[in-house]
């Protein structure tokens, strides 16, 4: 056994080799005509058939339960909380109190299935220090992309907890902090947002010349780029720039969408987010500037989701996980958003596994496939049929480790769990 404590996501320790028998797999293809094996070596899926070699394998039999990719969410906030006002509520925090929360929503996270997520606008270089404590394997959680601090105009969308730059050299230099601090993304803010008193959500902000900067250097590090943009112009401006994804895309239009496909860049939509503010309400507690700005321009998102659908524009799913009422693991919330504006369920699984793999340049995750890192979630039912099988995982496995015991009713030997 091979020591990969920081691949699992927990404390160092051996991975045990595992067979799982009398599975349905299925993934961003589809579903396997009939159940399988899975043979489990050194945290990577060594073998996928039938009468596979199980020596020096711990045999769990799944009694014919479906094996998933470990979802994925490309747009979380680790340091906000989810709660009806988490700006708030962060700003009320200590240091302290932000990394030992921010710490244990993760590992609620990855026991929801949540194997990789990429957090795009922490505090205070919080979700960088989190990123490395979960890949030395000092404490559970999914993998983290993080962003470092976002790259905003002065005074714009964010400044609070982000880096505030005017004119190309001074963005230029932001992005290059947050790289050398270590971020393994970049966000930057094309327009004003929701969540930022006195601000008009979607008002253009940083230039095009401004985000193709910071563009040129992450790319020269080959770390992908998201643009926050909540109009049609702040698209547009970001598409210009050369960014690679466009987060939320409220007001998006046809011309947007003709650029997505010739350049490749894709949408993460975080619908979710919107639904819920709408949905609850000041009544929920949530800010009212925040409830009438998201009402103004939430139909513009559904009419530019449903077109980029349509046009087969990549969709990464992310939920905004950490904005009023949506927990960073509850990504299924967000798939059936897309399911209900006309995604397929398999689409809708893909663009939480291989799309979103994609866009944060992970080669060895998202698929059920021989060599691919053994990031697992094993359900009851078909996902296919139904995403709510994806709500209550029978088992997480992260590096191929269980993240708690495997439950006994599948259990044929007991397999250690991820400590």
């Amino acid at each position: 056994m091979t020591d990969i404590g920081a691949a699992a996501g927990g404390p160092r320790r051996p991975v045990p080799s595992l067979l799982l028998r009398e599975a349905w797999v299925v993934d961003a293809r589809g579903a396997r005509p009939a159940p399988v094996e899975l043979l489990l070596r050194d945290g990577r899926i060594a073998a996928i058939g039938r009468g596979l070699d199980a020596s020096a394998a711990e045999v769990v039999d799944l009694a014919g339960r479906w094996v998933v990719p470990g979802l994925m969410n490309a747009h979380a906030h680790l340091c906000l909380d989810g709660g009806p006002d988490p700006e708030t509520a962060l700003r009320h925090e200590n240091r302290t109190e932000t990394v030992l929360r921010s710490a244990a929503r993760l590992e609620t996270a990855l026991r929801a299935g949540v194997t990789t997520i990429r957090d795009v606008g922490g505090f205070d270089g919080v979700d960088i220090e989190l990123a490395r404590l979960v890949e030395s394997g000092e404490i559970r959680g999914p993998r983290v992309i993080a962003s470092g601090r976002v790259v905003t105009m002065t005074g714009g969308h964010g400044w609070w907890m982000g880096i505030q730059a005017d004119g190309a050299d001074a963005v230029r230099r932001a992005t290059r902090e947050n790289l050398r601090a270590g971020a393994g993304s970049i966000k930057l803010m094309a327009t004003g947002g929701m969540m930022t008193g006195g601000r008009q959500a979607g008002q253009p902000q940083l230039t095009v010349e401004e985000m193709a900067a910071a563009i040129e250097e992450a790319h020269k590090r080959g770390v992908p780029v998201a643009a926050h943009a909540e109009s049609r112009i702040g698209v547009l401006n970001a598409l210009r720039a050369g960014v690679d994804s466009i987060e939320h895309g409220h007001g998006g239009d046809e011309g947007a969408i003709e650029l997505m496909l010739e350049r490749g860049v894709a949408l993460v939509p975080t619908i979710l987010s919107d639904r819920r503010i709408i949905e609850h309400g000041v009544a929920a507690g949530i800010p009212a500037f925040v409830v009438e700005q998201c009402a103004a321009l939430h139909e513009s998102l559904v009419v530019f989701l449903e077109r980029a659908i349509a046009a087969g524009v990549a969709i990464a799913a992310g939920n905004d996980g950490g904005a009023p009422l949506v927990a960073i693991g509850d990504m299924v919330g967000e798939l059936e958003l897309y399911v209900a504006h006309g995604m397929t369920s398999q689409a809708a699984l893909a663009s939480a596994t291989t799309a979103a793999a994609a866009l944060l340049g992970l080669r060895d995750v998202g698929l059920v496939e021989e060599g691919y890192l053994a990031d697992l979630v094993v359900v009851d039912d078909d996902p296919l049929a139904s995403l709510a099988a994806l709500r209550s995982p029978r088992a997480v496995l992260r590096g191929g480790l269980p993240v708690d015991p495997l439950p006994t009713p599948i259990l044929s030997n007991p397999a250690p769990a991820l400590r």
